[in-house]
């Protein structure tokens, strides 16, 4: 289980970051961005508490307000550090796609730095937002140093995660993970892994493991109310003994976040039960969404980057093209 320790190797294992991928960011809220944020009604929160923490927040579509294309109003939790590196990641119930807001906290907001649309394969792998029946008998339980029985009850029926985390310099991020339930696989009393699927290939949680190995991790599981709140150090490996039992559909991922549980906590989300998250009646119609493909047009030519090939990207960019990327990329590369 040796651990990747450098950039350099990372790289090797995983892939470097290329500038179309980086280039789909900008550092405020634009009018997609709040067209989303009006429809949305929870988001996974990350922020620094007492050490790293994440927990889902909302209840109704709106509750996340954006004062000005540079600051997000919410209802952050008290113990979050006024300062201090935060991310959403926003759900949108019945759409494959989600939506990152980086920043930081502000006295009751995000002070916004970073937004941008996350590719939807973690959700469709997931299925998340398909037929959902309730999972277990209710339980709730918090342990330190490990699963409890509850936890890993939970755990064999949730299909998407959500784990945070922060670099060097405090900047956090949140990232989706999705796959059949069970996309968070115990390996020991206290360990568990997830494997890296192809996603939007930025790799922000193995860059900022490598700089800062706290995380928080939420996970959910349809037509469950509850939410697993887990905290504790991650390292990233690329042993084969790790990877190949973690294949799906003949394909083995490049490497795997492991977690060595410092905290664990199982309880009712009074966000997830009042946003009522799995009744399809609630689920937004994607069709009056804005389109995938013309938010990353449009991110991609809002991006600042300077350069020659990212004036030639911005140039290039269009929706047709995008969009014929987005099907085909989603087809060949789900895994």
């Amino acid at each position: 289980m040796e651990a990747i320790c450098d950039l350099a190797e990372l790289e090797r294992v995983v892939g470097s970051r290329q500038l179309p991928v980086m280039m789909k960011s900008i550092d405020r809220l634009d009018s997609h961005c709040v067209a989303l944020l009006g429809r949305a009604p929870v988001a996974v929160l990350g922020y620094a508490g007492d050490g790293p923490r994440a927990t889902v927040i909302g209840g109704a579509p709106g509750f996340a307000v954006p004062e000005t294309p540079t600051r997000l109003r919410l209802p952050m939790p008290p113990d979050a550090v006024n300062g201090s590196g935060a991310a959403l990641l926003v759900l949108l119930p019945g759409w494959r796609e989600t939506l990152r807001i980086n920043g930081t906290v502000d006295d009751g907001g995000l002070a916004v730095e970073e937004a941008f649309l996350h590719c939807g394969k973690a959700v469709i792998r997931s299925n998340v937002w398909g037929p959902a029946t309730p999972s277990g008998n209710g339980a709730t339980e918090t342990t330190e140093k490990g699963l409890g029985p509850a936890a890993v009850a939970f755990l064999a029926t949730a299909p998407l995660a959500v784990i945070t985390s922060r670099d060097g310099d405090g900047q956090a991020d949140a990232s989706p993970k999705g796959d059949p339930p069970g996309v968070i696989r115990p390996i020991g009393p206290s360990t568990f892994a997830i494997a890296d699927r192809p996603g939007n290939r930025r790799t922000d949680t193995f860059h900022n493991v490598l700089e800062r190995p706290d995380v928080a991790i939420v996970a959910v599981a349809p037509g469950d109310d509850r939410v697993l709140e887990l905290t504790g150090t991650a390292s990233v490996s690329a042993d084969p003994a790790l990877r190949e039992p973690m294949s799906e559909r003949g394909r083995t991922p490049k490497a795997v976040l492991l977690v060595e549980v410092t905290h664990a906590r199982l309880a009712h989300s009074t966000a997830v039960r009042d946003a009522r998250l799995w009744d399809a009646e609630r689920h937004v119609d994607p069709e009056v969404l804005p389109k995938p493909a013309a938010i990353w047009t449009d991110h991609v030519k809002l991006n600042e980057t300077t350069g020659i090939a990212a004036k030639l990207l911005r140039k290039a960019a269009g929706e047709r093209m995008m969009r014929a990327a987005i099907s085909v990329d989603y087809r060949q590369n789900l895994y």
